[in-house]
């Protein structure tokens, strides 16, 4: 609608673009778009910014035989001589409209030399030239290309309108045909106006009488909404049987597994939408089959829904790369049965607090285990020397003093210091802890040391009582 509003304030108010792109899925009106665009610049009676289908620059347009439209097929003509032949033509104006419209169709299918030759004619083109490029690949033209040119994106038709123009087809031809099939040949095209008219057609060719519901299934191969309908219920009944004597009528009948497996993602998205939404406006199937998905909506929660689309869409992904298609497909609907019998991670979250009784247990193992804390040295005094212990359990450090000689070269012993810096680290640090200033001590060698209580102070050397 937007595409509409734009090109017809365009030429209304004259202010026509020398260059468009039309780029969007299959079958959604690009081609046809530039067409009518063709037509209307050169139309010599318009009406209402609308062709009149009157004049003879719009009779030729329609019948294709307009020199002053020239349509070219992008994939066949993708060459720089292409490109040089068509720089040529440029320089000629129109015979008798105002425009010389040139329509290129798989615009992406030009080689990136052609397109590198047509970058000066697109940025400085005659006046009387007219550009309409349509693609179904925007993202492999060239960003200079694209920036000399106005971007239009035709999105997919929406299903109902695809069904209205299709029954607006049937009545004016007097076809008999179920609006049931209808929206299954609807379905089938995918949101291409184009695609869903060729098979309609490849219908009327086939029934002779009233077209069913049954003739489009037989017709163009798809699979029953049945099938998925009836696979959940397995699902949810836990029927495994019947699950397996499903996928074997499935594969009897020649369709392709990775078929079915889609279809079925499609209709637990379509379940989905309705168990969140709880109306079946936005699901594209049939009264019929809307009916049965209501039904089979109740036996299923949202984050059971979920999950089993979200393994079905995991599957798929495997489904390409495995060489026995049919035995992992089995092996995944069977985990779908089975789905219940795992552990949500609700139920562990709940059991939490029975786990938690079991924690000041282990934390009183914890706390008996003991901790050495370091004690801090004062500057002024010496630590009281440790209890003499048997000479087969003592372990004295080569570099720790034990001993200290005198002049008369005698052996006495001394005070132990603790060297807290010796011991290894524990793993807790006391945060009031602070390294041990180094001791000094000034004697006379011939005085040795003696430990002293630690609060008396030490005797001078020099008192008269020693």
């Amino acid at each position: 609608m937007h595409i509409t509003r734009i090109l017809l304030n365009a030429l209304e108010q004259e202010r026509l673009g020398h260059a468009y792109i039309f780029s969007g899925p299959r079958g959604t009106g690009k081609t046809t778009t530039a067409r009518l665009l063709a037509k209307r610049v050169n139309c010599q009676n318009p009406i209402d910014n609308n062709p009149c289908n009157e004049c003879i620059n719009c009779i030729e347009t329609s019948e294709g035989r307009n020199m002053d439209v020239l349509e070219i097929d992008g994939a066949s003509n993708r060459g720089v001589d292409d490109i040089r032949n068509l720089r040529e033509m440029i320089k000629y104006p129109p015979t008798r409209g105002k425009y010389r419209v040139y329509i290129i169709d798989e615009f992406h299918q030009i080689t990136r030399d052609a397109l590198n030759a047509l970058l000066k004619t697109l940025e400085e083109p005659p006046p009387h030239a007219l550009f309409l490029f349509a693609t179904t690949e925007l993202n492999k033209v060239l960003p200079t290309i694209l920036s000399r040119c106005q971007r239009f994106e035709f999105r997919r038709i929406p299903l109902k309108e695809i069904f209205q123009r299709l029954r607006t087809i049937c009545d004016v031809e007097k076809i008999k045909i179920e609006n049931n099939a209808l929206m299954l040949i609807a379905r089938r095209g995918d949101g291409s106006m184009r695609d869903s008219q060729s098979y309609l057609e490849q219908i009327i060719s086939f029934s002779e009488e009233e077209i069913s519901y049954e003739n489009v299934i037989e017709i163009l191969g798809m699979i029953k909404d049945e099938y998925f309908s009836n696979l959940l219920l397995y699902i949810n009944n836990k029927d495994a049987v019947s699950m397996m004597q499903l996928l074997e009528d499935i594969s009897l009948s020649g369709y392709d597994i990775s078929e079915f497996l889609g279809g079925f993602a499609t209709y637990l998205r379509d379940l989905y939408l309705y168990k969140a939404s709880g109306n079946t406006e936005s699901i594209d199937l049939s009264d019929s089959a809307k009916e049965k998905l209501i039904e089979i909506a109740d036996a299923f929660s949202l984050p059971r829904i979920i999950q089993m689309l979200s393994m079905c869409s995991d599957h798929l992904k495997q489904l390409g790369r495995s060489s026995s298609p049919a035995i992992i497909s089995e092996s995944f609907l069977l985990k779908l049965i089975h789905l219940d019998d795992l552990t949500h991670l609700d139920s562990l979250i709940t059991s939490l607090p029975a786990v938690k009784k079991s924690v000041p247990a282990a934390n009183a193992i914890k706390n008996t285990v003991s901790v050495n804390t370091p004690v801090p040295i004062s500057n002024n005094k010496v630590s009281p020397a440790p209890a003499a212990t048997p000479p087969s359990q003592t372990l004295t450090p080569p570099h720790s003093p034990s001993f200290v000689k005198t002049s008369e070269d005698k052996q006495t012993s001394t005070a132990t210091v603790k060297n807290d810096s010796m011991k290894p680290f524990s793993g807790v640090r006391n945060k009031n802890y602070s390294p041990p200033a180094p001791i000094t001590t000034s004697t006379p060698p011939s005085v040795p040391i003696t430990s002293t209580p630690p609060n008396q102070p030490p005797p001078s050397p020099t008192d008269p009582t020693d």
